[in-house]
């Protein structure tokens, strides 16, 4: 005998699964610090990367005016200034990436909440079937 209501949870837990699921339970697998601090350290790793690819680009478009200046720029003031714009980058994409990574973890954590929910509904109703047969 088919139950509407069995079919309708069944079918929200199916389509909750296969969309935010995935990611739901891969977030679960941590503790919020850890997954913060994971997504930091991805993030302060791409952040590094994208420093050097700009940097680079600045010095192959500026080259001709640095070739032409090499004896009388200032190396350390440049390298200092280089640190600097690095690790405003750095903090500031750090920041935002701590901020966001939290903010799905919470998210998740209330998807997990909801989902068990339904999961441990959908138990009571196959153990009261049981226990009328």
């Amino acid at each position: 005998m088919l139950n509407e209501n069995k079919i309708k949870m069944m079918t929200k837990m199916a389509i909750y699964e296969k969309n935010q699921g995935r990611q739901m339970l891969k977030n679960a697998r941590y503790y919020k610090g850890d997954y913060i601090a994971l997504s930091v350290l991805k993030s302060t790793i791409a952040t590094t990367f994208a420093y050097i690819i700009v940097f680079l680009m600045y010095i192959l478009c500026d080259v001709e005016k640095l070739v032409a200046d090499i004896n009388s720029l200032d190396y350390a003031a440049m390298g200092k200034k280089m640190a600097l714009y690095y690790v405003i980058m750095l903090v500031v994409f750090a920041v935002i990436s701590g901020a966001v990574s939290a903010y799905k973890y919470d998210r998740s954590r209330s998807g997990m909440k909801k989902y068990f929910s339904r999961l441990n509904k959908l138990e009571r109703f196959y153990n009261g079937q049981k226990n009328r047969k």
